[in-house]
């Protein structure tokens, strides 16, 4: 499940709605005090519960603060109230846009009051306006006597199939609708036990923060281990132990509540029938578990200085960024960092950023962080960064990347550049700039040449800080800013375009046209990067990611990524033939990130010649060398 975005209101200087859109790696930049850490700190509230009465913003409308959080990726089936899958769409769970929108609201008073809604596209019929909220006998009263529906083979005992047998017999339209599902309801509403369900799904939200007081067990440190606590309680064979626990002691425990009931029943069997057993609330496995960092000579680390303490968390990220590449059961996490490069080395920030943004390129992880630091920011995709600033009576939230057009927005780069005064790398450094179409392919060559430098070391390894890479299609701040910097610098330029886009011919042609000695271009002779991987690559690269993928050939002509997606998909005994276009493509896309890290590692100078891709790689490599030189 991935946070798509959250919509704030009332929540400290958020007085007015505001929308926030969160990518798989977000940035948040701005003046100081402007509200950065507000939108990570909101959605600790709405996961974790911390808020108190001094968030209500002072400007605010209402006593009310509301932070509402809108999830794609819902399974389409999933179990709620029964034993038995449903589908979330079918019974009303998910938005106009098939997403889970939860609302929370924190009524502020003496105390702060909670309670959860749901916003859903839901039956607008009144006789099941309430049906997600009854249980089994209810439902079965409803169906039979109140509508007169015949329930001959519907399964009784299963939730599902009852509100399912009702709303066929139903029918009508839908429309918008929030149902409550936590905060003063019945303890008889069956939507207890579905938000149950459904939170256990939600991703987990850890946030670090950089003004931790110093304290026995200091969150510095804490939070980390406390994460990995609650990544492994949330693995789906944990969870299934965990219940086992919980129902043996609810048995258990049961039994002696039962017998003090029958005992009851000698002295007053009328004061007995009103009793009944029950928990009131689940446990808190969070509570149990408690695991911290010592030394050799078992010194807590927060009795450490602050530098240590951050490389801690600096290794924490390295170490989730490796780990999650080949964990395909990794539950859906969010990490929020609050200005990670506090007390880092200059070099230590390069790899904290390093290992964000490889650790947000994996499956079920997002990360999040709000930072001043231009060394940090201009490594950053551009799609990735969010711009804060104040506007007459509210808070303006700026995209580096229209994500109407896809265009980047010129305006909003530019406020972030002059906030944080990022200037490109300097020129002496700079020998020669590679032009390619995205960062995956800057990855796929540069493991590469090292591979062919291996066994022949007068190939040009491209791992070299001389080297400048500039994206083309759709790129970092640094790239944006260096894209716009070093085309004036006079440095030799090669372009390496795949050959799957005409508009990439063309320019490829326009460039070797131009008949400047210190620019080549080249399109590759197969369709894309992608097409001299080896297949044995790819399906090792799955395998190792937990994965089964078995193709058998690749072609020059092949679409990989494509191919890829269609033979997982249909390896987990998927139709598909019958999947739409759009989530096609989607699965496809997603494909390329694995392919140019994971399957790329396992091609070998053997695997490249028999792809047939030797020679020209070579002859790539020679040219960029010749003109470096």
């Amino acid at each position: 499940m991935k946070l798509e975005k959250i919509k704030l209101k009332n929540f400290r200087c958020y007085n007015t709605e505001t929308v926030f859109i969160v990518d798989d790696l977000t940035c948040i930049i701005g003046k100081n005090d402007i509200g950065k850490s507000t939108i990570i700190e909101a959605l600790d509230a709405f996961f974790n519960d911390n808020i108190d009465a001094g968030d209500l913003s002072s400007n605010g409308d209402s006593n009310v603060i509301e932070v509402t959080c809108f999830f794609s990726g819902i399974p389409d089936k999933i179990v709620l109230d029964a034993t038995v899958p449903t589908s979330p769409k079918e019974e009303g769970l998910l938005n106009e846009n098939d997403e889970l929108e939860i609302v929370r609201r924190y009524s502020v008073g003496a105390t702060v009051s909670k309670s959860i809604f749901i916003n859903c596209f839901y039956p607008v019929d009144l006789r099941i306006d309430n049906l997600l909220s009854l249980k089994k006998d209810t439902l079965i009263l409803k169906a039979e006597e109140e509508l007169g529906i015949d329930l001959t083979g519907v399964p009784k005992n299963q939730n599902p199939a009852l509100r399912r047998a009702i709303r066929e017999f139903i029918g009508g339209d839908r429309a918008l609708k929030e149902i409550k599902v936590d905060g003063s309801l019945s303890s008889e509403s069956n939507l207890k036990t579905i938000w149950g369900k459904l939170k256990v799904m939600l991703p987990i939200f850890t946030l670090f923060k950089v003004d931790k007081p110093l304290e026995d067990k200091d969150k510095d440190v804490q939070d980390p281990m406390k994460s990995a606590v609650d990544e492994t309680l949330a693995l789906p064979e944990i969870r299934v132990l965990l219940e086992q626990i919980e129902e043996k002691v609810r048995e258990k425990s049961s039994e002696v509540a039962d017998g003090i009931i029958a005992k009851l029943k000698d002295i007053d069997s009328s004061l007995a029938e009103k009793l009944k057993t029950d928990f009131k609330k689940s446990p808190s496995w969070k509570s149990v578990f408690d695991l911290t960092l010592m030394n050799e000579n078992n010194i807590p680390l927060n009795k450490r200085g602050s530098g240590v303490r951050r490389l801690v968390l600096l290794s924490f990220f390295q170490a989730q960024a490796e780990k999650r590449k080949s964990d395909i059961n990794a539950p859906s996490i969010i990490y929020a960092i609050e200005e990670p490069e506090t007390s880092q080395h200059p070099n230590h920030q390069l790899l904290l950023i390093k290992s964000l943004i490889e650790l947000s390129e994996q499956n079920n992880t997002q990360v999040m962080f709000t930072s001043h630091n231009a060394n940090l920011v201009r490594e950053i995709p551009i799609q990735s960064l969010r711009y804060i600033s104040q506007v007459p009576d509210a808070l303006l939230v700026e995209y580096g990347l229209d994500y109407v057009t896809g265009e980047k927005n010129e305006a909003t780069i530019q406020k972030i550049i002059q906030t944080l005064g990022i200037l490109p790398n300097p020129a002496d450094k700079v020998k020669i700039i590679i032009f390619v179409e995205g960062n995956h392919d800057v990855n796929g060559l540069k493991r590469y040449s090292l591979i062919l430098n291996a066994q022949d070391n007068n190939i040009l390894d491209l791992n070299s800080d001389d080297i400048a890479w500039v994206i083309v299609g759709g790129s970092s701040l640094k790239h944006y800013i260096e894209n716009n910097y070093l085309e004036g610098l006079g440095k030799p330029q090669v372009h390496i375009y795949d050959s799957d886009v005409p508009a990439y011919i063309g320019y490829v042609a326009k460039i070797n046209a131009e008949g400047n000695p210190n620019k080549i271009a080249f399109n590759t002779t197969k369709q894309e990067l992608e097409s001299y991987l080896h297949h044995n690559a790819i399906n090792e690269a799955y395998i190792a990611n937990g994965n089964i993928c078995t193709l058998t050939e690749i072609t020059d002509t092949d679409d990989v990524p494509f191919k890829v997606a269609e033979n997982l998909y249909t390896n987990s005994g998927n139709d598909w033939a019958v999947l739409e276009e759009l989530k096609k493509k989607e699965k496809s896309s997603q494909k390329k990130q694995l392919l140019n890290q994971l399957a790329v590692e396992k091609m070998t100078v053997d695997r490249i010649v028999e792809r047939g891709g030797y020679d020209e790689m070579k002859h790539w490599f020679s040219e960029i060398k010749r003109l470096k030189n």
